[in-house]
């Protein structure tokens, strides 16, 4: 699942600060997220009657039902640190009956997110997700990447063999900035790249070689089947960031479900 919370922009600014690391959704009727989310699924935060801000990992989540004020006011002593609520918050919340906790991590700011209706006072959003495949499978020609700001690079026998991902043929799409030398103490500014089902990993280019210096392409290759001749795909979220997802070589359509 992917989820959609609104917030108020003081809370947003805790959340992107680091200082709001749970997010506390109160409700009296069992509404979404209360036993509707799990751990590493992702949400993005936009700001009410404005725009997306931020995007985080969800670490850990508690649900609780059958609350009384009294049970409200524990959670409120017990979590606040983390949560950050005013005191008009806990006031307007003292009848709820259903508590979800969600602990955030991998918290990042960002400017887009899901195609979605008007929200029309909804404050919180279960969609869901798109698998990788099919998630960019509509852009398979570099014009139509190319046209959606997007670019690609096709996975060699190599890049599987090796855990690697080479980006010798695109490296002018990438900043200058994020070149780096041949070992770790050479490392440039990084930049951020949201895999599609995570993880979101921080990396360099190894200019020497001309390949991403994360490790994480093994893992990430093998939970969604990539073959020889198939293209990760970046999409760029801000000058730091990208969205990073997949597009099928149609010589293996035929070898995956």
């Amino acid at each position: 699942m992917v989820h959609v919370a609104v917030l108020l922009k003081p809370y947003l600014d805790l959340v992107l600060s680091g200082k709001k690391t749970v997010e506390c959704r109160l409700t009296r009727q069992a509404r979404d997220p209360f036993e509707n989310i799990e751990p590493d699924e992702r949400i993005y935060f936009k700001q009410s009657a404005g725009p997306f801000a931020a995007t985080a990992l969800v670490e850990h989540v508690i649900c609780e039902g059958d609350l009384t004020p009294r049970r409200v006011g524990e959670i409120k002593r017990d979590y606040n640190e983390l949560i950050c609520g005013d005191a008009a918050f806990w006031n307007w919340k003292r009848d709820s009956r259903f508590c979800t906790l969600i602990w955030l991590k991998d918290v990042q700011p960002t400017d887009n997110g899901p195609q979605i209706r008007p929200l029309q006072g909804v404050a919180w959003l279960t969609l869901d997700d798109e698998p990788a495949w099919r998630r960019v499978e509509r852009s398979r020609s570099d014009s139509l990447l190319s046209s959606n700001q997007s670019f690609s690079i096709e996975v060699t026998p190599g890049n599987l063999r090796n855990n690697s991902l080479y980006v010798s043929k695109a490296l002018d799409w990438f900043p200058k900035w994020a070149l780096g030398g041949r070992n770790k103490k050479e490392t440039a500014k990084l930049m951020t790249l949201i895999l599609h089902d995570g993880p979101t990993v921080q990396t360099d280019i190894v200019a020497p070689r001309n390949l991403l210096r994360t490790r994480v392409w093994g893992t990430w290759f093998k939970r969604h089947g990539v073959k020889r001749g198939d293209r990760v795909v970046f999409t760029p979220v801000d000058e730091v960031t990208y969205s990073v997802g997949l597009a099928r070589d149609g010589r293996n359509s035929g070898r995956r479900t």
